[in-house]
């Protein structure tokens, strides 16, 4: 592959080969684990969200950059595994951020590296896009937090403070405004046959 196929498609085939299946990933996970599994028991998708994922217009691959010590990760990656497992068309792997940095330098979000994020490619290895590190209405909620409270720090009492409105909007969305986002990214470009 080529530097411009990298490009175009979003990570290179090194990457992909790096990348492990989701039940590979899951078995590595060590860190906030009890959090990682609980989200993978509870992780639902609608019945209507399944349907668009069983009918997508072509073949999928998906990228899903991670790491277990994340939060985000943690509450946001169980619930894109089960989704992506519904999906006939699409072959999704989960690499080690930390590993790869230089490919989630490709990704900065609003200047800064961040996880999960998600990328996407078409059939013809074209790029569909890419999601993370949460869901809008979520990362809205998040830029609000850094721009109106200070830092938590390392104050157990502060970060607890500091992410209730966060956790809360988790609970709430129980992972529905991640798999809306994710089928907006698969269901761009292709046609069904």
């Amino acid at each position: 592959m080529t530097e411009r196929d990298e490009h175009r498609c979003g990570f290179s085939q090194e990457e992909w080969d790096a990348a492990k299946p989701w039940t590979a990933y899951l078995e590595t996970v060590e860190d906030k684990r009890d959090i990682w599994l609980a989200n993978v028991k509870r992780a639902a998708v609608d019945e209507y969200a399944e349907l668009r994922l069983q009918n997508l217009p072509g073949p999928r691959r998906v990228l899903v950059l991670t790491e277990d010590w994340c939060g985000d990760a943690a509450r946001s990656v169980p619930v894109i595994a089960t989704a992506l497992a519904l999906a006939p068309l699409v072959e999704h792997r989960y690499l080690d951020a930390d590993e790869h940095p230089a490919t989630l330098d490709r990704y900065l979000t609003h200047g800064g590296r961040a996880i999960p994020m998600v990328i996407a490619q078409d059939e013809f290895g074209n790029s569909l896009g890419i999601w993370g590190p949460r869901p809008s209405s979520l990362q809205a909620l998040m830029r609000a937090q850094q721009r109106d409270l200070d830092p938590p720090g390392d104050d157990p009492v502060a970060k607890s403070k500091w992410y209730a409105p966060i956790m809360a909007w988790y609970a709430r969305d129980k992972g529905k405004s991640t798999v809306e986002e994710l089928l907006m990214l698969l269901e761009r470009g292709g046609r069904r046959g």
